[in-house]
């Protein structure tokens, strides 16, 4: 028995928008691991730049990915349950296919996710048929000692684990009949992370953190290198918090999507080709970077310019896609590959 892929009728909107919402801050972070010529400038903006990347960005995306991955590995399992013969076996399958695809990304972006999320996918199919109060104790646990440890390689395992905990209590599927609760979550969320946010931007060393490139013509004194530890005692402390600035993210989108979802459609079509877009990103930024003298060191400024052009250039584009065409382009590779057969990739 053949199962048919999931249509775009079966979509639960709101997932979109979040996983676009996520989408848009991971060049942000990425850039300064595909460009090694990203650093200081020596003015103050470029320092309240990155300071704003490491309180507001820095590891919450990517928490919010990683939890949309593992609500998906449900959402695909308890599907292909109900119209395969071989759920697991089709699983599988799509595991491995994106484990070749992340050892393809790490190629041109060795910091990419895709590696790590099929190898935890693997391990996360033993949890699947466990009480769904055990797999949200041990997520949050996970996530807690991840964050306060700062294990960032380990953090998306748990945070899975929770994704998948949130497909078994059916949380999405009952967004309305939970729209207090999401209330008291972003009212919560909110005011927690405008008090860490106030604690952190007084915290930060003033002096930011610049790096030591090799082949650049400058040294690091004495009392910069003191900033750059204090700096990097900064980046842990930031990422005890990520999880709360996650929360928001994700229940102010939840009570946003009914009232303006209509209006966010492009962030929706965005969310929908993330692979496609993840990828791309890693493409284009590498791309760009061939016209970029060797000798040249690239402001946090100009580095977030770029990304900002590079998003917004994605979502007119995905939006112009999807029109058209039912899946992105890898999306849809990556359906036909999982279910063996050519999937319509043409709006009717």
């Amino acid at each position: 028995m053949r199962m048919k892929p999931t249509t775009t009728t079966d979509r639960i909107n709101v997932l979109d928008l979040i996983r676009g919402f996520a989408l848009i801050g991971l060049p942000f972070v990425n850039v300064l691991a595909l460009w090694n010529n990203v650093n200081l400038s020596g003015t103050q903006e470029d320092i309240w730049i990155q300071r704003f990347l490491y309180i507001f960005v820095e590891g919450r995306f990517y928490a919010i990915f990683s939890f949309l991955f593992g609500l998906g590995f449900w959402i695909f399992l308890s599907r292909a349950q109900r119209k395969s013969n071989h759920p697991y076996g089709l699983f599988i399958r799509r595991m491995l296919i994106l484990l070749g695809a992340g050892m393809l990304h790490q190629l041109i972006n060795p910091g990419e996710v895709l590696l790590f999320y099929a190898i935890f996918g693997l391990i996360v199919l033993f949890f699947y048929k466990a009480p769904k109060q055990i797999n949200l104790t041990l997520g949050i646990i996970g996530i807690i000692a991840g964050s306060f440890f700062g294990a960032k390689t380990l953090l998306p395992l748990p945070l899975i684990l929770l994704g998948l905990a949130f497909g078994q209590y059916r949380v999405f599927q009952t967004l309305m009949e939970n729209k207090k609760k999401w209330g008291a979550a972003a009212i919560f969320s909110f005011v927690a992370t405008s008090v860490i946010t106030v604690f952190l931007w007084q915290n930060a060393p003033d002096a930011g953190l610049l790096s030591y490139m090799e082949g650049f013509d400058y040294d690091i004194t004495e009392t910069q290198a003191e900033a750059n530890r204090a700096f990097y005692d900064f980046i842990d402390l930031s990422m005890v918090f990520a999880p709360i600035y996650s929360i928001f993210y994700i229940s102010l989108l939840v009570l946003l999507e009914p009232a303006v979802g209509k209006w966010l459609s492009p962030l929706h079509s965005f969310g929908r080709m993330a692979l496609s877009n993840y990828i791309g990103q890693s493409i284009i930024l590498v791309s760009l970077l061939v016209f970029i003298p060797v000798d040249t060191i690239v402001s946090y400024k100009v580095a977030a310019i770029v990304c900002l052009i590079v998003v917004g250039v994605q979502i007119i584009f995905s939006s112009l896609w999807l029109r058209h065409f039912n899946y992105g382009p890898l999306e849809w590779l990556w359906r036909c590959a999982t279910y063996g057969n050519w999937v319509p990739i043409r709006r009717k």
